[in-house]
């Protein structure tokens, strides 16, 4: 079974700590940016935009999987917030949606779920509902680490809870295509007993950072910026397991429709 496709599954390692990390966060990166309009175009659950919509912004999400999107409805009415959410995959955002925003989001290291010769036309697809001036928001994991080390084994610490705990493995199988088949193991203890196993997977595709920053320059953005998520001190790339880029979108200068796109 897919791991997206069971959101309560996903939604076991997100608290009320992590919103207060992520708003933190926020501040930093958008600090003096008169941004009023968020769209994640991955959304999820909606855990990386509920905290834009605790800070009080405009916030709207879609998401490719149908039932992550009624997750996220239910996430945002428990925390009595507002937000347009709706499916849609974010290769088809020009058509779907039919506005403007301050600043478009491809949050949960989501935009790995493309092969590498798609990511120009998503980044293309983001910038199509972006107003000009406004800022382009990516999360992903390091790929070019997981690439240099080949690990396999990715062990979290446990989410302790009042009776127990959960468990949460993931395993990394490496194949042919360059694609790489996440397994997660999930297990939940009661009591010092195991009341429930699950496995589940999903497939990525892995690449360089360099290709992110050469299709965002090639769609003519500027103060391109990378951090570690979570931390905007840390910008040595090769320390980062998980990285936030953001890239600010000219506000006068249009790109020459002249101009033959690299394909990658």
């Amino acid at each position: 079974m897919k791991f997206y496709d069971v959101p309560d599954a996903y939604d076991l390692f997100f608290s009320e700590n992590f919103y207060v990390e992520c708003m933190n966060f926020y501040k930093e990166i958008f600090a003096k940016k008169k941004y009023k309009d968020f769209y994640d175009c991955a959304v999820g659950t909606g855990q990386m935009l509920i905290p834009l919509a605790k800070m009080g912004f405009n916030t709207t999400g879609s998401d490719i999987n149908v039932n992550m999107i009624k997750k996220a409805k239910l996430n945002f009415a428990g925390k009595n917030l507002i937000s347009n959410l709706q499916v849609c995959d974010f290769r088809s955002i020009k058509e779907k949606i039919k506005r403007e925003f301050d600043c478009v989001m491809c949050t949960g290291n989501s935009i790995g779920h493309i092969k590498n010769e798609e990511l120009i036309d998503v980044l293309a697809s983001m910038d199509s509902v972006l107003r000009p001036g406004g800022m382009i928001y990516i999360d992903s994991k390091n790929w070019d680490s997981v690439l240099q080390r080949k690990q396999r084994f990715y062990l979290f610490n446990p989410l302790v809870r009042d009776r127990g705990r959960v468990n949460y493995i993931q395993v990394w199988d490496y194949q042919k295509d360059n694609s790489i088949l996440f397994n997660y193991l999930i297990f939940e203890e009661i009591e010092n007993k195991i009341v429930s196993k699950r496995q589940f997977y999903e497939i990525y595709y892995p690449f360089a950072i360099s290709l992110l920053l050469e299709g965002l320059k090639e769609l003519n953005y500027q103060n391109i910026k990378i951090c570690k998520l979570g931390d905007v001190n840390q910008t040595d790339i090769e320390k980062i397991d998980w990285y936030s880029i953001t890239a600010e979108k000219p506000i006068d200068e249009e790109i020459p429709e002249t101009k033959e796109r690299k394909r990658f």
